[in-house]
């Protein structure tokens, strides 16, 4: 890929975007993460249920008392977030007119920058077929160059074996991780062997371990509405094995029929996760892919 990733103007519309758009998150444990700010105590967030292991001190007794359920405090360590940016990498987000990936990289870029801009902690990492590679996590504007030239040298695997389910994936992040934070993730969220509930799996997982979650499912304009017609060798992406198929009337609306379901699924899956949705097309600039975050997730 290219270290230019961000232009100065669209630099210049993040510091815009900057006050509509923070990154917090929320910890266990009151203090768990230390506050910059003397004084102030964190702030309730809500509760998750006991597990075993969990600290006794951190259990909501007045719950206990009322309803017999056994919970754990939850509160909000604003000044500590770390943001990490996770872009999937596997061979189908190298495709399309125009690929994926590209913009995808611009996205995760402009998280970046705002993370760093207020203050915050951010890590970027790859998920390829060979696993997880994660950045170092860097702090202040200064260190945007750094996070930037890194995106800047991600590229999409090339076809050879099928990649693992995200699920399994998303399972070493979180390892890699260690303590919760933010969570974006940014994949076209087409998974192996054509299973829509795989990314929806892997985004509980993540809200499981106390992650704040955010997708953005980038696709490309013949990803929505594809530019086939009669008979066709089609190529798989990641393993390069080849299929024939026709695909008349029949097979498009079939397709587009699967590609609701997938849609329909990851907005259940974030639904669960209590996570943010928004959906990109790969041909469109970055400042609207950016406002629909800031408003939350709209599409």
């Amino acid at each position: 890929m290219t270290d230019d990733l961000l232009t100065a103007g669209e630099l210049a519309e993040l510091d815009r975007l900057r006050r509509h758009l923070a990154f917090r998150t929320a910890t266990d444990a009151q203090g768990a993460q230390a506050s910059r700010r003397r004084g102030q105590s964190p702030e309730f967030v809500d509760h998750r249920p006991y597990a075993p292991g969990d600290d006794l001190r951190r259990l909501d007794w007045n719950v206990l008392a009322r309803s017999d359920q056994t919970v754990i405090k939850r509160y909000r360590a604003e000044e500590e977030a770390a943001v990490r940016i996770a872009v999937d990498v596997t061979g189908s987000m190298g495709i399309g007119e125009p690929p994926k990936l590209p913009l995808a990289l611009k996205i995760a870029a402009a998280v970046a920058y705002l993370a760093l801009s207020d203050g915050e902690r951010a890590q970027v990492a790859s998920l390829s077929r060979r696993g997880v590679d994660l950045s170092p996590a860097k702090r202040g504007r200064g260190q945007f160059g750094a996070l930037h030239a890194l995106l800047g040298r991600f590229d999409a695997d090339p076809p050879g074996e099928e990649s693992p389910m995200p699920d399994a994936t998303m399972g070493e992040l979180l390892r890699r991780c260690g303590r919760s934070g933010v969570l974006v993730v940014i994949t076209d969220a087409l998974a192996p062997r054509g299973d829509i509930d795989a990314w929806p799996r892997a985004l509980v997982r993540a809200k499981a371990s106390g992650h704040d979650v955010r997708l953005i499912q980038v696709l490309a304009p013949d990803d929505i509405d594809p530019p086939w017609d009669s008979d066709l060798e089609l190529v798989d992406a990641e393993t390069g094995g080849t299929v024939d198929v026709t695909f008349d009337a029949e097979a498009r609306a079939a397709y587009a029929h699967r590609l609701e379901a997938l849609v329909a699924a990851l907005r259940e899956g974030c639904r669960r996760a209590r996570a943010s949705y928004a959906r990109a097309q790969s041909d469109e600039a970055l400042a609207p892919v950016v406002r629909r975050l800031a408003a939350g997730g709209i599409d």
